[in-house]
C-alpha cells in the first residue's frame, strides 16, 4: 500500500518515540535488577509492555495532536497541561499493563475484581511511586531531545551529540537556496506583524517537504532558506529535486488557506549546487553549525539567476551529472548555457528544470 512522505514522516517519528522509550526503560530496569540481583524476566517484559504503550501515547500526542508543532501556550500553561498528560499518561498505561498480565486468569477478561484489586495494591507501592516519577522526568526529557532534534535537524543533531563538527570536517554536500517571490511587496501590504505570520505559516510548509525528503535547514534569513543533503544520499533518488516539487504542490494546495488569511499567496524559486564545504561549530556560548565554503555563494548566485532567466529552478552543471537519471515527476533538465557569476572567475554551465 502506497504511504505518502507525510505519513511515513509521522509514522517514522511515533516509531522513534517507542524505540526511545523502550531502549531507556528496559536498559534501565535491566541494570537495576543486575545491580540489585533481583533479575526477573517477568518484570522485564512488563516494562517493556510499559514502555511501548507510554511510548506510543507520547508520539500520538506530539505528532498527531499537536501536529508536531511547539506549544502555543504560555510557558506556565503548557508545562502544567503536559505534565498533567504525562501522569495521566503513565498511571492510565500502568493501570492497562497490569490488567493485561491478569487476563492469564480463568476468566480471560481484562477487567476483573482480581485485577482491579493488583492495580489498587500496585499503586500503593513505593516501587510503582518511583517507577511512575522516573518515567515522568524521562518523558520531559525526551520531548527536551525532540525540540532540540528539530531545532537543528537528524545529521547535525546526531553529529554534534558525536562531537564530530567540533574540529571542521569536510564534507560533500548539495545544498539549494529557496527564495520568496516578491517579498518586499508582500511586508509592505500586509505590515510587519501580519508578513511575519505569513512567513511563519510559509516556512512550516518548506521545513515539513525537506524533513519528509531527508533534509536539513541549513539557514533562514529573511524571505530566503538554505536546504542541504549530502551528496552520497540522493546518488539513487533525486531529493532536492524531490524537496522542490513537493513544496510546490504544498503552496498550490493550501493557496486558497493563504488567499482566505492573508489576501495573497507565496510563490518562490531556487538554485541548487553541490561541492565540498567545511562543517564545523563556530562560537563557544550559543555555538551553531557553520558552511565554510564557496558553495553557497555559488547556489545563492544560481538563484539570483531566475528572475533574468524566467525560470522556477536552476542547478549547476556539478549537480546536474550526479543526480540519477530520469530525474522524478517527469523533470527534464534544458542547457541555458554559460554564466560569470559575480566573485567568480570561471564559467558556470546552468541547466534549467521543467516538467513537460
Amino acid at each position: 500500500m502506497f504511504i505518502n512522505r507525510v505519513t511515513a514522516r509521522k509514522f517514522k517519528a511515533i516509531c522513534n518515540y517507542i524505540a526511545g522509550w523502550v531502549i531507556v526503560m528496559v536498559g534501565a530496569s535491566a541494570l537495576g535488577m543486575f545491580a540489585f540481583g533481583s533479575f526477573s524476566i517477568d518484570r522485564l517484559f512488563f516494562i517493556l509492555q510499559l514502555s511501548m504503550f507510554v511510548g506510543l501515547s507520547h508520539g500520538i500526542y506530539d505528532v498527531v495532536v499537536l501536529q508536531d508543532e511547539m506549544d502555543h501556550r504560555s510557558v506556565s500553561a503548557a508545562l502544567l497541561i503536559r505534565s498533567f498528560y504525562f501522569v495521566a499518561n503513565i498511571s492510565i498505561n500502568y493501570a492497562l499493563c497490569i490488567l493485561i498480565w491478569d487476563m492469564e486468569s480463568e476468566s480471560g477478561r481484562l477487567i476483573t475484581a482480581h485485577g482491579l484489586s493488583l492495580v489498587v495494591e500496585a499503586f500503593s507501592s513505593p516501587k510503582c511511586h518511583a517507577t511512575i516519577a522516573l518515567m515522568f522526568l524521562l518523558a520531559h526529557m525526551f520531548t527536551f531531545l525532540n525540540t532540540v532534534h528539530k531545532k537543528f535537524g537528524t545529521r547535525v543533531f546526531v553529529n554534534t551529540i558525536l562531537g564530530k563538527y567540533q574540529d571542521p570536517v569536510e564534507e560533500d554536500l548539495i545544498f539549494m537556496f529557496i527564495d520568496l517571490r516578491h517579498s518586499t511587496e508582500l511586508a509592505e501590504e500586509l505590515g510587519h506583524v501580519k508578513y511575519s505570520s505569513f512567513m511563519k505559516d510559509y516556512y512550516k510548509l518548506l521545513s515539513n517537504c525537506c524533513a519528509e525528503n531527508r533534509g536539513d535547514i541549513y539557514q533562514i534569513a529573511g524571505d530566503g532558506a538554505f536546504l542541504t543533503w549530502k551528496t552520497s544520499s540522493c546518488k539513487k533518488k533525486a531529493r532536492p529535486i524531490n524537496c522542490f516539487y513537493d513544496f510546490a504542490i504544498c503552496l498550490e494546495r493550501t493557496k486558497p488557506r493563504f488567499l482566505k488569511k492573508y489576501g495573497v499567496a507565496p510563490s518562490f524559486k531556487a538554485g541548487a549546487h553541490c561541492g565540498k564545504v567545511i562543517s564545523t561549530e563556530v562560537g563557544n556560548f550559543g555555538s551553531e553549525m557553520a558552511y565554510h565554503g564557496d558553495v553557497l555563494n555559488t547556489t545563492s548566485r544560481i538563484q539570483s539567476l531566475c528572475t533574468k532567466l524566467g525560470k522556477d529552478f536552476l542547478i549547476s552543471e556539478d549537480l546536474y551529472i550526479k543526480l540519477p537519471l530520469p530525474l522524478p515527476h517527469e523533470y527534464f533538465c534544458h542547457k541555458e548555457g554559460f554564466f560569470e557569476l559575480r566573485g567568480k572567475k570561471k564559467e558556470i554551465l546552468i541547466f534549467s528544470l521543467h516538467t513537460p
